[in-house]
């Protein structure tokens, strides 16, 4: 199927169109995208909290009266977690997190979203003039305002080749519902959480290595 995804300019204007292939017989697999979403939330914990077990907290383990004959509980350390001031019970401790997945499931699940928010009409191009050399917010918040993409949430792939790159973050990083990323960064978590994806014109060929349709 071929699926043309538009291409506009900084003003928010549809300039034109760029086909890509995409096989339809190649189902998008939504339980590698599971696995990726939950691998990578794991992956962001740093698994540092710590608590203290009734052997850590200070104080005495001394039993603080006998067994048998008060009428009151029985009770073996004041640092017991009962008490007040006592140690935890079953607490967290350090741990790692992580997840590790294939080299080619992540490729596939990364294929797989990006070809869901194409075939959703959810993926454009944009194609930025090399005049812009100062940082400027109002540059992409009217194009976002022009071209129908207030409501939503935004990610904004960069070309990390691009000498402009700065120049472009510093005027992107402003705007509360735009995210950004490089194309190196690219992650399925990020195409699946937001609304709508805008790609740099000049990473068109690096999405069609991703999508495996470079003979188009």
């Amino acid at each position: 199927m071929i699926k043309e995804i538009a291409i506009f300019n900084i003003d928010g204007e549809k300039i034109g169109t760029e086909s890509l292939d995409i096989n339809e017989k190649e189902k998008i697999n939504k339980d590698i995208l599971y696995r990726y979403v939950v691998s990578y939330l794991a992956n962001q914990r740093q698994g540092t909290v710590s608590t203290k077990t009734k052997g850590d907290v200070s104080g005495s383990g001394k039993k603080p009266w006998r067994q048998k004959g008060t009428g009151r509980a029985r009770v073996g350390t004041t640092r017991n977690p009962v008490w007040r001031h006592g140690g935890v019970a079953f607490g967290p401790k350090p741990r790692d997190y992580r997840k590790f997945l294939p080299k080619k499931m992540k490729e596939k699940a990364l294929k797989d979203a990006l070809i869901s928010r194409i075939m959703e009409e959810k993926f454009c191009f944009i194609s930025i003039p090399s005049e812009i050399t100062q940082p400027k917010t109002r540059i992409f918040a009217n194009f976002i305002k022009k071209s129908g993409f207030s409501d939503s949430k935004i990610l904004f792939v960069l070309d990390k080749a691009n000498e402009k790159k700065l120049t472009i973050l510093k005027s992107l990083r402003n705007i509360n519902s735009l995210c950004y990323c490089y194309n190196d960064q690219m992650n399925p978590y990020d195409i699946l959480k937001n609304d709508i994806i805008i790609v740099q014109k000049e990473i068109l060929l690096n999405i069609k290595k991703t999508l495996g349709v470079l003979n188009v």
